[in-house]
């Protein structure tokens, strides 16, 4: 099985990665995937060209790649949104019936920048789902964390675990705030 992972350097990509490549060497004994896998990673360093490579004979997309903290507001859409529509076009070029997964946010039901790029892109996936006759799965992923997360940057999760660790205080703004982990 083919899997392509867009965002594989990044801190979900990461672990995914890892998991998969434990379960094609047989240390994960336990998983019910074959062991009969191919990674095919791609990355925002990566040659262009890969991408038609890998849509080419991707069984399935992981699709993880994004932008949460740009320079330039634009740069939402372009890494969310257009980046997605990328993928897509280049699965549909090549006739591809890869299942589609991928990573959104909670925030895709709120009114900001983010939110409404994450939004559009699962609005578009659902589209090429329907037209295409693709499975596709949104996850939205609410404050993961784990190895490789960064303190203040990836969730409060992480970033209270370092504290503690690091005998650093904790700071609640707003102790009426629910997080879902």
């Amino acid at each position: 099985m083919n899997i392509l992972i867009t965002g594989s350097k990044g801190f979900i990509g990461k672990n995914l990665v890892v998991s998969l490549q434990n379960i094609k060497d047989g240390k994960l004994k336990n998983s019910p995937l074959s062991a009969d896998i191919n990674l095919l990673e791609f990355n925002i360093d990566s040659e262009q060209n890969l991408l038609d490579e890998f849509c080419k004979i991707a069984d399935v997309v992981v699709h993880l790649a994004g932008i949460n903290r740009p320079l330039n507001p634009e740069e939402f859409m372009q890494g969310n949104f257009s980046f997605t529509e990328q993928v897509l076009k280049t699965l549909k070029k090549y006739d591809s019936k890869a299942s589609f997964i991928i990573t959104s946010s909670i925030q895709a039901d709120l009114d900001n920048l983010y939110g409404l790029s994450k939004k559009a892109a699962e609005n578009l996936i659902m589209e090429y789902s329907k037209n295409n006759n693709v499975d596709v799965m949104i996850y939205r992923l609410p404050n993961v964390f784990g190895k490789w997360c960064k303190p203040n940057y990836n969730s409060v999760v992480a970033t209270f675990c370092y504290n503690i660790a690091n005998n650093l205080p904790i700071t609640i703004n707003n102790t009426r705030t629910e997080l879902t982990l």
